[in-house]
Protein backbone atom coordinates (compact mmCIF):
# COMPACT_ATOMS: atom_id res chain seq x y z
CA UNK A 1 0.00 0.00 0.00
CA UNK A 2 1.48 3.25 -0.91
CA UNK A 3 0.94 6.11 1.61
CA UNK A 4 1.06 10.12 1.28
CA UNK A 5 2.39 12.04 4.43
CA UNK A 6 0.30 15.19 4.71
CA UNK A 7 1.23 16.64 8.44
CA UNK A 8 1.53 13.85 10.76
CA UNK A 9 -1.50 11.80 9.18
CA UNK A 10 -0.69 9.11 6.26
CA UNK A 11 -3.76 8.04 3.90
CA UNK A 12 -3.72 6.60 0.46
CA UNK A 13 -1.98 7.65 -2.78
CA UNK A 14 -4.38 7.62 -5.59
CA UNK A 15 -2.88 7.90 -9.09
CA UNK A 16 -4.25 11.63 -9.62
CA UNK A 17 -2.29 12.32 -6.45
CA UNK A 18 1.07 10.73 -8.06
CA UNK A 19 0.66 12.62 -10.83
CA UNK A 20 -0.11 15.77 -8.59
CA UNK A 21 2.95 15.34 -7.12
CA UNK A 22 5.27 15.33 -9.98
CA UNK A 23 3.62 18.47 -11.25
CA UNK A 24 4.13 19.89 -8.09
CA UNK A 25 7.71 19.22 -7.88
CA UNK A 26 8.41 20.52 -12.01
CA UNK A 27 9.54 23.58 -10.70
CA UNK A 28 11.92 22.58 -7.95
CA UNK A 29 13.31 20.33 -10.72
CA UNK A 30 13.69 23.81 -12.97
CA UNK A 31 15.41 25.24 -10.40
CA UNK A 32 17.63 22.34 -9.26
CA UNK A 33 18.75 21.84 -12.91
CA UNK A 34 17.69 18.25 -12.08
CA UNK A 35 15.45 15.58 -12.63
CA UNK A 36 14.11 14.20 -9.37
CA UNK A 37 13.09 10.78 -8.31
CA UNK A 38 9.66 11.13 -6.71
CA UNK A 39 8.39 8.37 -4.36
CA UNK A 40 5.69 6.64 -4.25
CA UNK A 41 4.46 8.81 -1.05
CA UNK A 42 5.12 12.19 -3.23
CA UNK A 43 8.12 13.22 -1.70
CA UNK A 44 11.21 13.51 -4.11
CA UNK A 45 14.96 12.54 -3.92
CA UNK A 46 17.39 14.61 -5.89
CA UNK A 47 20.80 13.23 -7.14
CA UNK A 48 23.91 15.38 -8.07
CA UNK A 49 27.35 13.34 -8.93
CA UNK A 50 30.50 14.70 -7.60
CA UNK A 51 32.72 15.94 -11.03
CA UNK A 52 35.98 14.46 -8.21
CA UNK A 53 37.50 11.39 -9.02
CA UNK A 54 37.56 9.28 -5.28
CA UNK A 55 39.07 6.23 -4.73
CA UNK A 56 39.34 3.76 -1.15
CA UNK A 57 41.67 1.25 -1.06
CA UNK A 58 42.99 1.55 -4.64
CA UNK A 59 39.03 1.09 -5.82
CA UNK A 60 37.17 4.24 -7.76
CA UNK A 61 34.27 4.63 -6.16
CA UNK A 62 30.98 4.84 -8.45
CA UNK A 63 28.20 7.74 -8.19
CA UNK A 64 26.19 5.65 -5.71
CA UNK A 65 29.27 4.46 -3.43
CA UNK A 66 29.43 8.38 -1.93
CA UNK A 67 30.16 10.08 -4.51
CA UNK A 68 26.97 12.20 -4.78
CA UNK A 69 25.16 14.76 -3.31
CA UNK A 70 21.82 14.05 -2.44
CA UNK A 71 18.79 17.16 -1.27
CA UNK A 72 15.23 15.10 -0.16
CA UNK A 73 12.26 17.46 -0.50
CA UNK A 74 8.49 16.45 1.14
CA UNK A 75 5.72 18.96 1.64
CA UNK A 76 5.00 20.61 4.62
CA UNK A 77 1.75 22.48 4.92
CA UNK A 78 1.90 24.87 2.35
CA UNK A 79 5.90 24.99 2.27
CA UNK A 80 8.59 22.31 2.02
CA UNK A 81 10.85 20.46 4.35
CA UNK A 82 14.49 19.51 3.21
CA UNK A 83 17.57 17.49 4.00
CA UNK A 84 20.66 17.11 2.36
CA UNK A 85 24.11 15.76 2.62
CA UNK A 86 26.95 17.50 0.64
CA UNK A 87 30.28 16.12 -0.19
CA UNK A 88 32.87 18.44 0.18
CA UNK A 89 37.23 18.08 0.28
CA UNK A 90 38.97 19.36 3.92
CA UNK A 91 39.65 22.55 1.78
CA UNK A 92 35.98 23.44 0.72
CA UNK A 93 34.34 22.37 4.77
CA UNK A 94 34.53 26.09 5.66
CA UNK A 95 33.41 27.83 2.77
CA UNK A 96 30.30 25.75 1.95
CA UNK A 97 29.45 25.81 5.87
CA UNK A 98 29.17 29.79 5.44
CA UNK A 99 27.01 29.29 1.92
CA UNK A 100 25.20 27.23 3.61
CA UNK A 101 24.55 29.46 6.51
CA UNK A 102 24.57 32.59 4.28
CA UNK A 103 21.69 31.24 2.17
CA UNK A 104 19.36 30.75 5.37
CA UNK A 105 19.64 27.45 5.60
CA UNK A 106 21.33 25.45 8.70
CA UNK A 107 24.14 23.14 8.99
CA UNK A 108 23.07 19.91 11.05
CA UNK A 109 26.44 17.99 10.38
CA UNK A 110 30.07 17.81 9.85
CA UNK A 111 31.79 14.65 9.63
CA UNK A 112 33.26 11.71 7.24
CA UNK A 113 31.10 9.14 6.19
CA UNK A 114 34.12 6.74 5.00
CA UNK A 115 38.09 6.10 5.85
CA UNK A 116 41.11 6.56 3.48
CA UNK A 117 39.45 8.34 0.54
CA UNK A 118 41.46 10.50 -1.86
CA UNK A 119 40.77 12.95 -1.57
CA UNK A 120 39.31 12.90 2.09
CA UNK A 121 35.48 13.33 1.40
CA UNK A 122 34.20 15.22 4.13
CA UNK A 123 29.90 15.34 4.70
CA UNK A 124 28.07 18.34 5.15
CA UNK A 125 24.18 17.98 6.52
CA UNK A 126 21.76 19.91 6.01
CA UNK A 127 18.10 21.52 6.69
CA UNK A 128 15.43 23.90 5.47
CA UNK A 129 11.81 24.62 5.79
CA UNK A 130 10.03 26.92 3.33
CA UNK A 131 9.19 27.73 0.07
CA UNK A 132 10.71 24.40 -2.37
CA UNK A 133 12.04 26.56 -5.52
CA UNK A 134 13.92 29.19 -3.17
CA UNK A 135 15.31 26.31 -1.70
CA UNK A 136 16.40 24.86 -4.93
CA UNK A 137 18.04 27.75 -6.32
CA UNK A 138 20.07 27.91 -3.35
CA UNK A 139 21.07 24.51 -3.13
CA UNK A 140 21.91 25.03 -6.89
CA UNK A 141 24.33 27.74 -6.44
CA UNK A 142 26.04 25.86 -3.80
CA UNK A 143 26.58 22.16 -5.82
CA UNK A 144 27.56 24.68 -8.38
CA UNK A 145 30.61 25.80 -6.46
CA UNK A 146 31.47 22.51 -4.72
CA UNK A 147 34.25 20.53 -6.48
CA UNK A 148 35.11 22.94 -8.90
CA UNK A 149 30.87 22.48 -9.90
CA UNK A 150 29.24 19.28 -9.58
CA UNK A 151 27.65 17.70 -12.77
CA UNK A 152 24.52 17.10 -14.08
CA UNK A 153 22.75 13.45 -13.42
CA UNK A 154 24.35 10.85 -15.04
CA UNK A 155 23.06 7.32 -15.66
CA UNK A 156 26.18 5.20 -14.92
CA UNK A 157 25.23 1.46 -16.98
CA UNK A 158 25.48 -0.78 -14.24
CA UNK A 159 27.76 -4.23 -14.78
CA UNK A 160 27.25 -6.85 -12.84
CA UNK A 161 30.65 -8.89 -13.32
CA UNK A 162 29.12 -11.71 -12.35
CA UNK A 163 27.51 -10.56 -8.97
CA UNK A 164 24.34 -12.43 -8.67
CA UNK A 165 21.99 -10.18 -8.04
CA UNK A 166 18.70 -12.40 -7.88
CA UNK A 167 20.79 -14.69 -4.81
CA UNK A 168 21.39 -10.95 -2.68
CA UNK A 169 17.38 -9.80 -3.24
CA UNK A 170 16.85 -13.50 -1.96
CA UNK A 171 19.60 -12.34 1.14
CA UNK A 172 18.48 -9.09 1.42
CA UNK A 173 15.06 -9.72 1.38
CA UNK A 174 14.13 -7.26 -1.03
CA UNK A 175 13.93 -5.88 -4.50
CA UNK A 176 17.55 -3.71 -4.94
CA UNK A 177 18.16 -1.58 -7.58
CA UNK A 178 20.60 -1.00 -10.18
CA UNK A 179 21.94 2.89 -10.18
CA UNK A 180 24.50 4.99 -10.07
CA UNK A 181 26.74 2.17 -11.33
CA UNK A 182 25.98 -0.14 -7.69
CA UNK A 183 23.40 -2.40 -7.23
CA UNK A 184 21.48 -0.84 -4.31
CA UNK A 185 18.85 -1.21 -1.14
CA UNK A 186 17.01 1.18 0.06
CA UNK A 187 15.04 -0.44 3.31
CA UNK A 188 12.60 2.10 5.50
CA UNK A 189 12.35 1.41 8.95
CA UNK A 190 8.66 0.58 10.43
CA UNK A 191 8.27 3.01 12.69
CA UNK A 192 7.15 6.70 12.62
CA UNK A 193 9.81 9.41 12.49
CA UNK A 194 8.59 12.79 12.95
CA UNK A 195 10.54 16.14 12.88
CA UNK A 196 9.34 19.73 13.50
CA UNK A 197 5.48 18.69 13.42
CA UNK A 198 5.56 16.17 10.44
CA UNK A 199 6.08 12.45 9.69
CA UNK A 200 9.16 12.32 7.50
CA UNK A 201 9.16 10.58 4.42
CA UNK A 202 11.00 7.24 4.27
CA UNK A 203 13.33 9.17 1.32
CA UNK A 204 14.16 11.97 3.96
CA UNK A 205 17.76 10.44 5.01
CA UNK A 206 15.85 8.17 7.35
CA UNK A 207 16.03 4.87 5.65
CA UNK A 208 19.00 2.21 5.44
CA UNK A 209 20.89 2.39 2.19
CA UNK A 210 23.27 -0.77 0.91
CA UNK A 211 25.29 -0.45 -1.97
CA UNK A 212 27.24 -2.93 -3.85
CA UNK A 213 29.50 -1.57 -6.31
CA UNK A 214 30.95 -4.67 -8.56
CA UNK A 215 34.70 -5.47 -8.74
CA UNK A 216 34.61 -8.58 -10.80
CA UNK A 217 34.48 -12.14 -10.37
CA UNK A 218 31.75 -12.33 -8.21
CA UNK A 219 33.44 -9.79 -5.58
CA UNK A 220 32.13 -6.29 -4.75
CA UNK A 221 32.70 -3.78 -2.29
CA UNK A 222 30.00 -2.96 -0.22
CA UNK A 223 28.97 0.54 1.49
CA UNK A 224 26.08 0.61 4.45
CA UNK A 225 24.72 3.01 5.88
CA UNK A 226 22.32 1.87 8.70
CA UNK A 227 19.64 4.34 10.59
CA UNK A 228 18.98 3.06 13.84
CA UNK A 229 17.20 4.37 17.20
CA UNK A 230 19.93 4.32 20.45
CA UNK A 231 18.93 0.74 21.60
CA UNK A 232 20.25 -0.91 17.83
CA UNK A 233 24.02 1.14 17.52
CA UNK A 234 25.58 -1.83 19.74
CA UNK A 235 24.03 -4.69 18.51
CA UNK A 236 24.60 -3.75 14.73
CA UNK A 237 28.13 -2.31 15.19
CA UNK A 238 29.49 -5.71 17.30
CA UNK A 239 27.42 -7.58 14.23
CA UNK A 240 29.07 -5.66 11.66
CA UNK A 241 32.51 -5.69 13.47
CA UNK A 242 32.50 -9.72 14.50
CA UNK A 243 32.36 -10.18 10.66
CA UNK A 244 34.88 -8.21 9.46
CA UNK A 245 33.15 -5.25 8.14
CA UNK A 246 34.95 -1.89 8.89
CA UNK A 247 32.90 0.69 10.92
CA UNK A 248 33.93 3.52 9.73
CA UNK A 249 31.31 6.43 11.58
CA UNK A 250 29.09 6.69 13.90
CA UNK A 251 27.32 9.97 14.46
CA UNK A 252 24.12 11.72 13.78
CA UNK A 253 22.16 13.76 10.75
CA UNK A 254 19.75 15.86 11.98
CA UNK A 255 19.35 17.42 15.09
CA UNK A 256 15.29 17.48 15.70
CA UNK A 257 13.73 14.41 14.81
CA UNK A 258 12.00 12.04 16.94
CA UNK A 259 12.91 9.17 17.99
CA UNK A 260 16.50 10.48 18.12
CA UNK A 261 18.77 8.50 15.23
CA UNK A 262 21.92 7.57 14.88
CA UNK A 263 23.85 6.49 11.48
CA UNK A 264 26.42 4.02 11.46
CA UNK A 265 28.41 3.29 8.13
CA UNK A 266 30.41 0.70 7.10
CA UNK A 267 32.89 -0.84 4.19
CA UNK A 268 33.99 -4.04 3.15
CA UNK A 269 35.25 -5.68 0.21
CA UNK A 270 34.76 -9.82 -0.88
CA UNK A 271 32.94 -11.89 -2.01
CA UNK A 272 28.83 -10.13 -2.94
CA UNK A 273 26.89 -12.90 -1.51
CA UNK A 274 29.01 -13.12 1.74
CA UNK A 275 28.69 -9.42 2.22
CA UNK A 276 25.23 -9.45 1.95
CA UNK A 277 24.43 -12.40 4.76
CA UNK A 278 26.65 -10.01 6.78
CA UNK A 279 24.73 -7.04 5.61
CA UNK A 280 21.13 -9.09 6.23
CA UNK A 281 22.19 -10.40 9.90
CA UNK A 282 22.84 -6.54 10.85
CA UNK A 283 19.50 -5.34 9.45
CA UNK A 284 18.02 -8.36 11.77
CA UNK A 285 19.25 -6.06 14.85
CA UNK A 286 17.29 -3.35 13.54
CA UNK A 287 13.55 -2.20 13.44
CA UNK A 288 13.34 -2.66 9.41
CA UNK A 289 11.11 -4.13 7.09
CA UNK A 290 12.52 -5.20 3.61
CA UNK A 291 10.22 -6.23 1.04
CA UNK A 292 9.79 -10.42 2.02
CA UNK A 293 8.57 -8.91 4.93
CA UNK A 294 5.88 -6.94 4.13
CA UNK A 295 4.50 -9.29 1.52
Amino acid sequence: MCLTIIGAATTKTSNSEKANASEYWKPVEKAMGEKGKVSPDGAIKFTIPMTLNVTLDGIKLNQASERSHDFDFMRAGDQAMMVGEIGVTEEEVKNVSDMVLQSGLQVTAIHNHLLRTSPHIMWIHIYGNGDPVDMAKKIRNITDYVNGGSSASDSKKFQSKEINTTELDRIIGDKGSAEGGDYNYDIPRTDKVQMNGYVLSPIMDISTMINFQPLGKGSAAVIGEFVLEENEVEPVVRTLAANGIEVTALHSHMITEQPRLFYVHCWATGDATELAGIMREALNETNSKTGSESS
